[in-house]
């Protein structure tokens, strides 16, 4: 439901072009990692979706100090939370469902591939050469440094960058995941569901 409801926030921000409901979209999608990652807390959470839930709100903070079109943001999130809630319907289907298994896979592979790792991609390439431009050139980021009376204070953040480093990594764990589905969506039938009875969808 949380990602369901982020998506159609998302999708009806980009539509109105209304940057206050898309904040309050992406807010929504920051308050749910650090839910998330409280109610499960550390005896429960896996690794990788705790790295995730770290990554992806300074995804969104740093996306957020950018000059790009919020639109770009909301295209972004749409793809990411309409994602997230066919994973969801996924994992009830595999455990409650009488369906296939490897045909559940098989088409979440699709959605991943679509979803997860080529417009995510296209999105953060779109991001990344509209800041680069701005800026003046890809050496130019994180040049600028405040001045006090003529002396150096400090360099300042530029938000870039820490965009750029945090969306590589949240990337990377999209193509790993999607690395995962695929290999599973091409096991023998009789062997994913032998998987899935013992570990579930994870």
């Amino acid at each position: 439901m949380h990602n369901s409801a982020v998506s159609f926030l998302a999708l009806l921000a980009w539509a109105l072009g209304s940057p206050a409901l898309a904040r309050h979209a992406f807010n929504l999608e920051v308050a749910y990692e650090v839910f998330d990652t409280c109610s499960l807390r550390m005896k429960r959470l896996e690794p990788e979706t705790l790295v995730h839930h770290i990554v992806s709100p300074i995804c969104i903070l740093c996306s957020m100090q950018t000059d790009v079109d919020f639109r770009v943001l909301c295209h972004l999130c749409f793809c990411i939370d309409s994602s997230g809630a066919l994973l969801g319907y996924s994992k009830f289907l595999l455990h409650y469902g009488h369906v296939s298994a490897s045909r559940i896979y098989r088409n979440l592979m699709w959605v991943y591939a679509v979803l997860r790792v080529a417009l995510p991609l296209v999105d953060t390439v779109i991001i990344v050469r509209r800041e680069v431009i701005a800026k003046g050139g890809f050496f130019a980021l994180g040049t600028a440094a405040s001045f006090e009376n003529g002396a150096l204070v400090f360099p300042e953040t530029d938000w870039t960058q820490l965009y750029f480093w945090a969306m590589a990594m949240l990337n990377s764990f999209n193509i790993y995941f999607f690395m995962v589905i695929r290999a599973r969506a091409q096991m023998p039938p009789h062997v994913v569901a032998n998987f899935e009875a013992r570990t579930g969808c994870r």
